[in-house]
């Protein structure tokens, strides 16, 4: 989950919550040509549901050591790899096209890790995964595979992007070409990729104190006693 420090609150946002903002903000985009073609139906549900695998993880939260709420970039390796094979095959029994998707946003975003031991079995899997699913759509080489890694980049764009905002990162960051600040409550990417539009968009949220939790269940009860909010934001291109 997303563990925003808002001073006297935690704003906490779950993974698959904010995996559907990024496909709000895909579905925007006006500068990836991916999106104009027949994919693009494949490519919006690889995007909203890349982060599926952490649902359980979610539901059931942790607390670091420091009693600080656990976020999607701490944890034991185990509980992250196993999510993703998880979430990988969930999304290719729904459309075999967007779990190879999927497989190559965890190549991706864990590709640090290849040269750890511990790291070494997850990679050997999903790259299985991966191109078996490759193999079976007739992507794995060619201009098939050239035209699979333009729709990943919508993927990891909208993955990038949901991100910053939902975790209010300041920026700039630099995401495949693009730079992203947050202004306010507003994602401000350059260059311009909504074609001059103001792009709306909410997440689901809620806001927990901001203060040292004892252990796991401290932390559940107080998720569990806050009420479900809706965040609002928006992103516009310069």
């Amino acid at each position: 989950m997303i563990v925003r420090d808002e001073g006297t609150t935690f704003l906490v946002i779950t993974q698959p919550d904010h995996a559907r903002v990024s496909a709000d903000l895909v579905a925007a985009l006006q500068t990836e040509p991916a999106l104009r073609t027949a994919s693009r139906d494949t490519i919006l549900l690889a995007t909203r549901e890349h982060d599926n695998g952490w649902a359980e993880v979610d539901a059931e939260p942790t607390v670091e050591p420091t009693g600080r709420p656990r976020d999607f970039m701490t944890g034991p390796a185990a509980v992250r790899q196993e999510l993703w094979t998880r979430g990988v095959t969930r999304v290719a029994k729904m459309d075999p096209h967007a779990g190879a998707l999927v497989a190559q946003h965890a190549l991706t975003v864990y590709a640090h890790r290849q040269g750890d031991p511990d790291w070494k079995p997850f990679f050997a899997s999903i790259f299985t995964l991966r191109d078996d699913l490759l193999q079976q759509l007739g992507l794995a080489t060619g201009p098939a595979r050239d035209a699979f890694a333009l729709e990943y980049r919508c993927v990891f764009l909208g993955d990038a992007l949901s991100l910053q905002w939902c975790n209010e990162w300041p920026g700039p960051e630099e995401p495949l070409g693009y730079q992203a600040t947050m202004e306010g409550d507003a994602l401000v990417v350059s260059p311009d990729p909504f074609a001059g539009a103001t792009v709306p968009f909410r997440v689901l949220g809620r806001r927990i104190p901001a203060r040292r939790y004892r252990d796991d269940p401290d932390l559940r009860e107080a998720l569990a006693a806050a009420a479900p909010i809706v965040v609002a934001g928006e992103a516009r291109g310069v």
